[in-house]
């Protein structure tokens, strides 16, 4: 008989060994080791009261290091937890985020870049990228890629086709990402703390004079924004979103000991960018055995204007007033998945709330069961 679940705005799916050390002591910061965030542009804003909740409960005691990694708004996020200040940069960030505007219905990709660029900028303040780039605690993760042949190239004529050549790649075998793009992950500390085991991937120090450069790239979708040229300490290249490559990330990296935590917009992770229609591709129960994932439960996005979270084709499909209505509507509604969040972690009731996922379990199909 399936249990009935007290909490219905959020979902918690644990991996084997992450559920019964959750069981048996309840879920304490203490335990975890990495902090992970996805890629999804505005689809972050179904989170970002959760990422308050984290910032200002959940880890505010944390002394001892932690591992951070991000693609995309992931690093965005990330980058907001190695700040002297980290509630302030988030409360920038979200604000900028949502109400970007452009000239035009179609900006440039270098207008995009520049907006982009220009919030993180605001997020960072004077003396922001040297916290991040320095910070003892909030060990940073911030993956990009650099392309290769025409790949770093700005010219559509070019980048498109190039483009269609990897993800037909991929296709075949995620491996053959590696003969179009050099994963570049730029880390805070001597050493990085996270190690990948696949494709291939350059590991880069940060620096005050190369973090924005490099979340900016993490976050920079081809042909819908430009590229960034060489950050600084970075070998020569175009640097572009690290969503390509690892989009949800496939849980198949080292990371300190401990527990994974992994707030998210969704039950699911897809490897890479070019995997969202490659469902057999998408992580399974087996690879998540130290993962806890949060997540906005099916039930609370339904309930959603339009029935779902904010995305790239709003910008589209929205009038400007249209958007910030429904982007200022959901950031809202956020506060009851990060208050179930909240009241699972401080009575321990994650304990009996999470969904334990484990050997060839599809996640989504769980949490979509779980919170009907």
């Amino acid at each position: 008989m399936a249990k009935v679940k007290k909490f219905g705005n959020c979902v918690v799916l644990a991996g084997a060994n992450a559920a019964r050390q959750i069981q048996q002591q309840g879920l304490q910061q203490s335990m975890v080791s990495t902090l992970v965030g996805a890629s999804g542009g505005p689809k972050w804003l179904s989170i970002s009261q959760l990422d308050r909740v984290l910032i200002g409960e959940f880890f505010r005691e944390r002394t001892t290091p932690i591992a951070t990694l991000g693609s995309s708004i992931g690093s965005f996020r990330n980058m907001c937890y190695a700040t002297a200040n980290p509630m302030a940069a988030l409360e920038t960030l979200e604000y900028g985020y949502v109400n970007q505007s452009y000239a035009s219905d179609r900006p440039s990709p270098s207008e995009i870049t520049a907006a982009g660029e220009k919030i993180l900028l605001e997020v960072l303040g004077g003396e922001g990228a040297a916290q991040v780039a320095s910070n003892p605690v909030w060990r940073s993760h911030f993956v990009t890629v650099r392309g290769r042949g025409p790949l770093a190239s700005e010219k559509k004529a070019l980048l498109a086709p190039a483009l269609l050549a990897s993800a037909l790649a991929n296709a075949i075998s995620r491996r053959s990402l590696s003969a179009f793009w050099d994963r570049v992950v730029f880390h805070s500390g001597s050493a990085p703390s996270v190690a990948f085991r696949n494709l291939s991937t350059v590991n880069t120090p940060l620096s005050a004079d190369n973090v924005c450069p490099a979340v900016l790239a993490s976050g920079s979708i081809p042909l819908v924004m430009a590229g960034v040229p060489t950050p600084a300490g970075a070998p020569a290249g175009n640097y572009r979103d690290g969503g390509i490559t690892d989009y949800h990330f496939d849980l198949g990296f080292e990371h300190p000991p401990g527990l994974v935590l992994y707030p998210h917009f969704f039950p699911y992770m897809v490897p890479g960018w070019f995997d969202k229609s490659l469902r057999w591709r998408w992580v399974r129960g087996g690879a998540m055995d130290n993962v806890v994932l949060v997540a906005p439960s099916p039930a609370w996005v339904a309930q959603l204007p339009f029935g779902k979270i904010p995305d790239r084709d709003d910008f589209v499909k929205l009038s400007t007033e249209e958007r910030l209505k429904y982007w200022n509507a959901v950031t809202e509604a956020g506060k009851q998945v990060a208050e179930d969040f909240f009241e699972m972690w401080q009575t321990g009731a994650i304990a009996d709330e999470l969904i334990e996922v484990g050997g060839n379990q599809a996640p989504h199909k769980l949490a979509l069961a779980m919170s009907a």
